[in-house]
């Protein structure tokens, strides 16, 4: 459904598409089925992101453009050999992958160096329109096999077939959820602290989040929210403190074994990462994912580095879904959490204080006629109950 690609190195993954199919067969308020698309503008990434300074010398010396940036660099600024090596070794299997993608089509060829203006203004937008928006302490479920449109707080939402959710801040998790081992996976996309989102915090607040420190991601009671077989997968940016505090904090703090490391690699709709691949400390092109085990010998072999590439979306922090991907390594049918989740998931139980913003209706559009549905409308279940109201 969102697997472009697939090969020993990885993945190419497409999110809009994964979005445009979960919502391919939709149940209206009025009991009419449609087919939803999700704002493909925020999708817009056509060229690397740059500040205001250098979008001019871009359109006229676009090639020139990184050969510029890396000037700039000091040139005492280097990382640790180890570092440089992983380095290499993900840009050499990146660059093994996009030659097969790009020779079936995969990306398209085009020459925009709009500094991606379409899917900024959109995410401009989306912050906009949902920077209001309060759904904390708003718990609910689609039981149907149908996507289904829905009302919570007097505000429109599409909600997956088979999903769950809870918006509560996850220090009330022990309050909400049962502690009896139910998930084979939990997938955990915490909100580090770091100087960037606190800086965004002080200029612009609705393009900022809560943010955690370590001792507070520890209390999550991963171990007893997991299955004895089950994986635990965090993300992480490419900062080392974060990692090693995963590794050997976090981890080792919920009863979790590590058991691999693989890379979120981000590009642009040609195929080229949405900035250079660095060889000093700093931004580089991708995330981590960080996944472990509850049993240090589990019987799934989880294997080592291996690439995920996407078209990221222009909203800070969402993440390319992990489905199809994750299965593979998973029981059948299997039971599936995300804390700090920022979408649902058909087939999920979702955490988290922002779950509901891109489910918001008007993200979507209907791009194919309404059909009536003969079943009654009384057949359709969604429950929503927040504190004190049903």
């Amino acid at each position: 459904m969102s697997l472009l690609y697939v090969s020993e190195e990885g993945w190419i993954i497409s999110h809009l598409k994964y979005l445009n199919e979960i919502y391919k067969e939709v149940r209206t308020l009025e009991n009419e089925l449609c087919n939803l698309g999700f704002n493909k503008m925020i999708f817009e990434i056509n060229s690397q992101y740059l500040r205001q300074n250098q979008v001019a010398q871009t359109i006229q010396e676009p090639h020139d453009s990184a050969m510029h940036s890396k000037k700039k660099r000091k040139r005492s600024q280097r990382l640790p050999q180890k570092d440089l090596d992983e380095v290499d070794r993900v840009k050499q299997a990146f660059g093994t992958m996009m030659s097969v993608a790009k020779n079936r089509g995969l990306f398209c060829w085009n020459n925009f160096f709009d500094n991606n203006e379409i899917a900024r203004l959109a995410s401009m937008k989306f912050y906009q329109d949902t920077y209001s928006d309060k759904d904390e302490n708003l718990y609910g479920s689609n039981d149907m096999d149908n996507a289904i449109i829905s009302e919570a707080h007097n505000k429109k939402y599409v909600f997956p077939r088979k999903c769950i959710f809870y918006c509560y801040d996850v220090r009330d998790i022990e309050k909400k959820i049962e502690l009896n081992n139910q998930y084979d996976f939990i997938l955990l996309d915490p909100p580090w602290w770091n100087k960037s989102i606190r800086r965004k915090k002080m200029k612009c607040a609705e393009a900022s989040y809560k943010m955690m420190y370590n001792d507070e991601l520890i209390k999550i009671p991963i171990r007893k929210l997991l299955q004895l077989n089950g994986i635990v997968a965090v993300w992480c940016t490419n900062s080392s403190n974060h990692l090693n505090s995963i590794v050997n904090e976090i981890f080792p703090s919920w009863g979790i074994t590590y058991r691999a490391k693989w890379y979120w690699i981000k590009v642009t709709q040609t195929g080229d990462t949405i900035c250079n691949f660095n060889s000093a400390p700093g931004k580089q092109p991708y995330e981590l994912l960080i996944l472990g085990s509850a049993l240090e010998k589990n019987k799934v072999n989880i294997p080592d580095g291996k690439l995920m590439i996407s078209v990221p979306s222009a909203v800070h922090s969402h993440k390319p879904p992990l489905t199809e991907i994750i299965k593979d390594y998973l029981p059948s049918d299997p039971k599936c959490l995300e804390i700090f989740a920022r979408y649902l998931l058909p087939g999920w139980t979702s955490w988290g204080l922002e779950i509901l913003k891109f489910q918001h209706l008007s993200l979507y559009e209907i791009v194919d006629e309404c059909k009536k549905n003969e079943r009654n409308v009384a057949d359709t279940r969604s429950e929503h109950e927040s504190e004190g109201q049903l």
